[in-house]
């Protein structure tokens, strides 16, 4: 997508210490951008000498790729400076596509993404990020969002569920200010969930394209019991304090207490039948529903900043 030499589409990836993660990613854009030329920006939270390594060699597949880096630290920020460089390098741009650097993109998955979005006329776009476990995964692991993600049918809906595999229509900027990601979640994470809410309450329209698959290996340390109990807790705390913003403590706290108890419910029912799939999935959600009170009470998680050594 160019007009007049300029591109309008653009492709933003935060990346942090995943080198060979994203040269994947990289290769896997190469078909998609032969059909959809697009501006590619990734943005090293690292600093470091890897990432711009990565992308002197992908230059010599797609010259139109930047590596900048960023050194304040947080998704959000990252993903706030990939925005402001667009805007920069690519004005006019219609489209600007979030990736994680732990992505695949499949093939054709750029173009319905983009027909969907102009199709619906949407402020945002996602499709499906479908997971990849390594084999011998756990039973949690096995019925968690490393395996998949909540779908729905291709077409208008009333949220979505990630920044990975998000196009953000232009549109969007007419309707919320900049910057899009609050920079009081890059520690704890929950920035996207914040804009979905942010661009719902303004009267955003969302699109999902179910065709539009992105597939994301699972590294085996995100897997465990502990990691996995404390992905969905972390989750439930940053999800409560959004919600607060918008809904209120009372009724925030009175669907964590309906939601806890209805899980626990539902998980001694699942133990009794031996339904270990839904028993999996509910310990995950039981243990969502508890960081959700943790985030009512003041507790917060630093899911994507790691805490400084004062040594280092």
């Amino acid at each position: 997508m160019m007009l007049n030499g300029k591109f309008e589409l653009v492709i933003g990836i935060p990346t942090f210490r995943r080198p060979a993660q994203l040269r994947a990613l990289l290769d896997s854009l190469l078909s998609e951008l032969q059909e959809h030329p697009a501006l590619v920006i990734v943005a090293d939270n690292e600093c470091g000498k890897d990432a711009p390594q990565v992308i002197e060699q992908f230059k010599l597949s797609w010259p139109s790729v930047r590596c900048i880096p960023v050194a304040a630290r947080g998704v959000t920020q990252v993903r706030n400076t990939l925005i402001a460089q667009a805007g920069q390098e690519a004005p006019g741009w219609r489209w600007l596509i979030m990736l994680d650097d732990d992505g695949l993109a499949t093939p054709g998955w750029l173009g319905r993404l983009l027909a969907t979005g102009e199709q619906y006329q949407a402020h945002l776009v996602g499709g499906p990020v479908q997971g990849e476990l390594p084999s011998g995964s756990g039973w949690l692991a096995r019925n968690s969002v490393f395996a998949a993600r909540g779908r729905w049918a291709t077409g208008l809906v009333s949220t979505l569920n990630t920044t990975q595999n998000l196009a953000i229509s232009r549109r969007v900027l007419a309707l919320v200010p900049t910057p899009l990601f609050r920079n009081e979640y890059g520690a704890s994470g929950g920035e996207d969930y914040d804009l979905f809410r942010r661009v719902a309450h303004a009267g955003g329209r969302f699109a999902w394209c179910d065709e539009a698959i992105i597939m994301e290996p699972a590294p085996a340390d995100r897997l465990t019991v502990s990691a996995l109990l404390y992905r969905y807790h972390s989750t439930g705390m940053y999800m409560a304090v959004i919600d607060r913003s918008y809904d209120g403590a009372k009724q925030v706290g009175w669907l964590a207490v309906k939601g806890l108890l209805g899980t626990c419910a539902r998980l001694a029912f699942a133990a009794v039948t031996l339904r270990t799939n839904a028993a999996a999935h509910l310990i995950l959600m039981t243990a969502h529903y508890l960081g959700r009170f943790a985030g009512l009470l003041g507790v917060r998680s630093s899911r994507y900043v790691a805490p400084t050594n004062p040594e280092a």
